[in-house]
């Protein structure tokens, strides 16, 4: 940005910043990890009225069991005026899923072959899948030739019968590729087994939709097969939609016709892998740190909105409007292609492609045994003419509007923008496709257009948008004519919030706005996933919009949001990398926090210093030797700290009670992630509790935190320790086995060898989690890695040096492996988040941790 635009922009804040300063203060930041008390104190005397009224005619509603609906309820099971909350739905079908991946589609030609090379990619690609190897599989009537021993062809029935077996054991599961090329193929049989393939065999279908343009385009005959194919079964028997044009013809066909690369349709498909395999989000849930609202949607989180009627003009603008959101909106409705499946959903992925080199503030997306670090989320809108937008409001325009959205979910979109207003059974049916096949974010919303509404009906409205406890985020829009009601919008929200939480409704975030200039002030005091505009853009999306840097520079001088210190609280830290790791992650995502070292040799000695004492104290890292010692002086602790028995994350957050504003320090444990997040992705849900065994090595803190995770993956516990008194603890406080050594049998006690062959049964090591320290030199016997076709996944928590023993013996052995330093900033992650209640930017965390554990090259 220029200095002479800078200035600009900071001079036209002067009028809203006078203004807040001119009211009294009433903001302050929410709590983000418990409860408020009881009363609302952001209300004006007005709202309070209102909050009462409502809350009393609630209360009388609710002994006489009438309680009023809210004007659009759509129960899960499509019973108007039923209740639903979050509690027992099943979620996406995907979700721990086991079976193989189907390709399907038409490529451009049999020599070009992209579903081939797509599925090739899969299974060539050990950053995606480290401990499994999928075997490509082709159904024989494809009729496709191959001298490749990893491609199997097989007989449809035998294939099929194969597929619809549920035993354990199963000849072809996740992540094996089936592919169905029908380019050049019969449509009648092969109707009839991709029906099969999705329908009977229930797989995870992904329709590979190649449409070459130009002179790489198919002949009039040849896209009539495909327009007919794509009809009849690759529309109806699949769920997701991958587009290519002329990515996968050698040169791009003609050199100006490719849109992107290669590279990009592959990690296209490794997202929506991602996606579909997602754990499913809970309305209200704030638990699910891959997939939350309140993380996605989150205090101080930004979406851009995107205004061009062709993505394409997005490119020049990506790399400065990145560096400042946390998610672009793709506005369906203004693009020039809007009636096209095809080329929105194309345009999705060129957008994504865009925004990949300059993905800053984004949070890492699991996939077996990797995290994709370069997904910007989008939000997908088709807004209505109704509803501040463009696209056609009547019965037929409402129909398409609908499809549209599904359109959204086949590309696999963060966040589906839901209008609450339409017809009660369509909308019924997009919710019950997003929550059976989808993982998808659902943001109902609605705007009040031309016309004022009350404070009473803005909270309604607030209701009628969380799709009856079905939606995740809920965005009202509401229009005034004077700046003396520009807090109805955040009024009505905290109203609805607390109407929610009385009442046993998922509380979820609310996004509360007003249109046009005389609402920007609502855009200052709208915390949570605030649209916005960005300097470099020409135009703003919707009048009024402000940026990204505007809104929290104006909510830091009107102190609406205040900086925080945090620090790393131990004794002997200067080699810790926290303070290098949560300070980039601060300026990446743009808020005005430090953090620190607190060295000192007792917990008694930090919490009566002023750093403590201070209001601006945010929170703090704990490590050795102040893990267990801090606990006493915690007002609250998470159910992982109390297990675990240690605290290495502390968050001061202010909680309303009658007498006010009152500090609660929340003592929580995100050790316990920093091991659990990679071993869940590379055992991929396959964990047999039965069978399946955790190996724990030493008897501290941090094996108490591996006893925990083990739990949490349903694997059988075994420990040792060279004094084994020491690891008794974990057995009284976990359960499991104690072992008296690691040796295949032995004559007296317990070995790993006959505990592994007790009886009948034989049981599988599949994890191995070392917290001995590095100089200890520790190796695994021999034995363990023998079977190669059963090598456990090697854990060693240690992060400083980058390289152990143990990890050089697992590496040679083929050993998956997991290094101290993946646990360093996965732990941080789950810290961040804590403090911030937003999603923390992962890449960042991960290279400053890997700058400062990777072994640095000798210089002769």
């Amino acid at each position: 940005m220029t200095m002479m635009k800078m200035q600009g922009s900071l001079l036209f804040l002067l009028p809203i910043v006078a203004f807040c300063f001119s009211q009294p203060k009433v903001f302050g930041t929410r709590p983000h990890i418990s409860q408020r008390g009881n009363g609302l104190p952001h209300l004006s005397d007005d709202a309070t009225t209102v909050w009462n009224r409502m809350r009393q005619e609630r209360s009388q509603a609710s002994s006489s069991c009438t309680l009023q609906s809210s004007p659009i309820d759509i129960s899960a099971n499509g019973v108007v005026g039923s209740s639903s909350s979050s509690e027992g739905k099943k979620g996406s079908i995907f979700y721990d899923y086991d079976k193989p991946i189907l390709l399907v589609g038409s490529s451009s030609s049999p020599d070009n072959g992209e579903l081939m090379r797509l599925a090739s990619y899969l299974q060539n690609n050990k950053d995606v899948f480290r401990t499994q190897n999928p075997r490509i599989i082709v159904p024989a009537s494809v009729g496709v030739s191959t001298n490749d021993d990893n491609v199997l062809v097989v007989e449809n029935e035998k294939l099929l019968e194969e597929l619809r077996n549920d035993d354990a054991m199963k000849t072809y599961q996740w992540p094996d590729i089936v592919v169905v090329d029908l380019n050049g193929v019969d449509g009648s049989e092969s109707s009839d087994l991709v029906r099969s393939l999705y329908q009977d065999a229930g797989l995870l279908s992904i329709y590979v939709n190649v449409e070459p343009t130009d002179d790489a385009a198919r002949d009039d005959s040849e896209q009539k097969v495909k327009e007919e194919q794509e009809k009849n079964f690759f529309l109806p028997f699949s769920d997701y939609e991958l587009c290519i044009r002329n990515e996968g013809i050698p040169n791009g066909g003609s050199p100006s016709k490719t849109d992107f690369d290669w590279e990009h349709v592959e990690w296209e498909l490794t997202r929506l892998l991602a996606r579909a395999r997602l754990i499913p989000a809970l309305p209200g849930d704030k638990t699910r740190s891959t997939n939350s609202a309140h993380l996605t949607m989150g205090d101080h989180t930004f979406f851009l909105s995107l205004s061009f009627p062709d993505i394409r003009e997005v490119k020049q603008y990506a790399a400065q409007m990145c560096a400042d959101v946390d998610a672009m909106e793709y506005r369906t409705d203004l693009l020039d292609c809007r009636d096209s499946r095809f080329d929105i959903l194309y345009g999705m992925q060129l957008l994504r492609s865009y925004c990949r080199p300059n993905a800053v503030r984004v949070p890492g997306v699991p996939l077996a045994g990797s995290v994709i670090e370069d997904v910007m989320p989008i939000v997908y809108t088709v807004r209505t003419q109704n509803q501040a937008g463009t696209y056609p409001d009547d019965e037929e325009g409402i129909e398409k509007m609908f499809q549209m959205l599904e359109w959204g979910l086949r590309g696999g979109v963060e966040v589906l923008d839901a209008e609450s207003a339409w017809d009660f059974v369509l909308t019924n049916n997009l919710l019950k496709l997003a929550e059976s096949r989808y993982s998808s974010q659902i943001l109902g919303s609605h705007h009040v257009v031309n016309e004022q509404v009350t404070t009473e009906d803005a909270v309604m409205l607030f209701e009628q948008c969380a799709l009856n406890g079905r939606a995740h985020g809920a965005k009202v829009v509401l229009s005034i004519e004077s700046e003396e009601k520009d807090r109805m919008a955040y009024e009505a929200a905290l109203i609805a919030a607390e109407l929610a939480r009385e009442e046993g409704s998922p509380v979820i975030p609310h996004i509360s706005l007003i249109l046009g200039d005389v609402g920007q002030f609502s855009r200052i005091i709208n915390l949570p996933f605030t649209p916005v505009t960005h300097e470099s853009l020409p135009n703003k999306a919707a009048p009024g919009q402000l940026t990204a840097m505007e809104i929290m520079t104006t909510r830091l001088l009107t102190k609406i949001f205040e900086s925080k210190k945090y620090a790393i609280l131990g004794h002997n830290i200067a080699y810790s990398v926290s303070p290098q790791m949560q300070g980039s992650a601060f300026r990446a995502t743009k808020l005005p926090h430090e953090y620190l070292r607190a060295d000192v040799p007792t917990v008694e000695e930090f919490v009566e210093s002023d750093f403590f004492k201070s209001g601006d104290f945010g929170g703090c890292s704990v490590t050795i030797p102040h893990k267990q010692a801090i606990m006493p002086y915690m007002n609250k602790l998470s159910d992982a700290a109390e297990r675990i028995g240690s605290v290495n994350t502390v968050v001061a957050a202010d909680e309303f009670e009658e007498e006010g504003f009152q500090r609660v320090l929340y003592g929580d444990n995100t050790d316990w992630k920093g091991i659990f997040n990679p071993l869940e992705r590379l055992l991929g849900g396959t964990v047999d509790t039965d069978n399946d065994v955790a190996l724990i090595l030493g008897a501290g803190g941090t094996a108490r935190a591996a006893a925990y995770v083990a739990d949490k993956l349903g694997l059988q516990k075994v420990y040792f320790n060279r004094t084994p008194s020491k690891a008794a603890d974990l057995v009284e406080s976990f359960g499991g086995t104690l072992l008296d050594t690691l040796d295949e049998s032995a004559t007296e006690g317990h070995s790993l060898g006959d505990l592994l062959k007790d009886g009948e049964t034989t049981k599988r090591l599949r994890v191995v989690i070392s917290t001995l320290p590095a100089a200890a030199n520790f190796e695994l016997p021999s034995w363990v890695l023998e079977d190669k076709s059963q090598l456990p996944i090697v854990f060693d928590v240690n992060y400083k040096p980058y390289r152990t023993a143990l990890l050089d013996q697992a590496e040679e052995a083929g050993c998956a492996v997991v290094r101290g330093s993946e646990m360093l900033w996965e732990q941080g992650v789950g810290q961040f988040e804590l403090w911030t209640g937003r999603t923390a930017p992962y890449a960042v965390m991960k290279q400053v941790v890997l700058e400062n554990c990777l072994e640095k090259p000798v210089l002769e």
